[in-house]
This record gives C-alpha cells, sequence and structure tokens, in this order.
C-alpha cells in the first residue's frame, strides 16, 4: 500500500485527479483507444469465427496495427487514470477483474495469431479450424468482459 500512496501523491497523479480537464481527456482517449482495439480485434475474430468468407483470413491481419495502437493508447491512459486514485482502483475488485480479463485476452491473442496466421490456410473463402474459432470467441468475451468491467468501476466498490 505504501507504493500506491507514494504513486497517487506523483504530480502525474496530482495533475490527473486536480486539473478541470486531464481526466475527462484521459477517459476520451481511454474511450477512443478501446474502440480501436474492440473495432479491429472484433473483425478479426468474427472473421476466424466464419463471418463474411469472401475476406481473406490474412487480410484481417492488417487491421492488428490498429488494435496495437488502441492498445496502446488504452494502456498509456488507463495507468495516467489509475495514478489518480491508486489505493481505491487497487481495492476495487472490478478493476482486478479487468486486469485478468486483459492478461487472459493478451494471452490468447498470442495463441490465436499462431494458430491463424502462421497457418497457409488463410487465403479467402478459408475456414480456420475449430480452436481457432474457440480462440476468437474467447477473445471476444475477455475484451468485451474488460471493457464491461472498466465501466463498472465507478459503480462497485
Amino acid at each position: 500500500m505504501d507504493f500506491l500512496a507514494w504513486l497517487q501523491g506523483t504530480a502525474l497523479a496530482t495533475a490527473v485527479a486536480e486539473t478541470i480537464w486531464a481526466y475527462p481527456l484521459l477517459e476520451t482517449l481511454h474511450a477512443l483507444g478501446m474502440a480501436m482495439l474492440l473495432g479491429s480485434l472484433g473483425l478479426t475474430n468474427l472473421r476466424v469465427m466464419g463471418y463474411k468468407r469472401e475476406l481473406p483470413l490474412i487480410g484481417t491481419q492488417d487491421l492488428l496495427p490498429l488494435a496495437w495502437l488502441g492498445f496502446t493508447i488504452n494502456a498509456a491512459s488507463g495507468i495516467a487514470l489509475f495514478t489518480s486514485d491508486a489505493i481505491y482502483f487497487f481495492s476495487s475488485y472490478t478493476f482486478r477483474i479487468k486486469l485478468v480479463l486483459i492478461a487472459l485476452a493478451g494471452v490468447n491473442a498470442v495463441i490465436l495469431a499462431h494458430k491463424v496466421f502462421r497457418e497457409p490456410a488463410t487465403s479467402a473463402g478459408a475456414e480456420a479450424g475449430a480452436l481457432a474459432k474457440g480462440l476468437a470467441a474467447a477473445s471476444l468475451v475477455f475484451w468485451v468482459g474488460a471493457a464491461v468491467a472498466g465501466r463498472l468501476i465507478a459503480y462497485t466498490p
């Protein structure tokens, strides 16, 4: 808890908590980052699951830089938001659920990328295997769950 108290007392935390525009700006960036992340990964995962079969699976890989940009925006804005009230956020069970879901989504993404984008059957009309489809569905659950948990932080202890 000493580290969290120190973190909450940093200049960044004070600026986020006490500047009239900082917290809303960071929340907006966090929402935009989440839209980029969920939008691009959502389309990729839906394609892996069989939606829009006329699109080549390998073509959805072009959306991944957008997902990474969204994730980076979310990581930076999320860390800044966290510092503003670190003790509260760390004690929030919905915040912890959110972090677990993000970690699960990250592990899932590594496995899914290896399973889908490293296999030769990624042309138009190609179908992903059952494991890849399951991983894609899990990815959607993890990321949407993380977004929902993030919103619930403000309303739960």
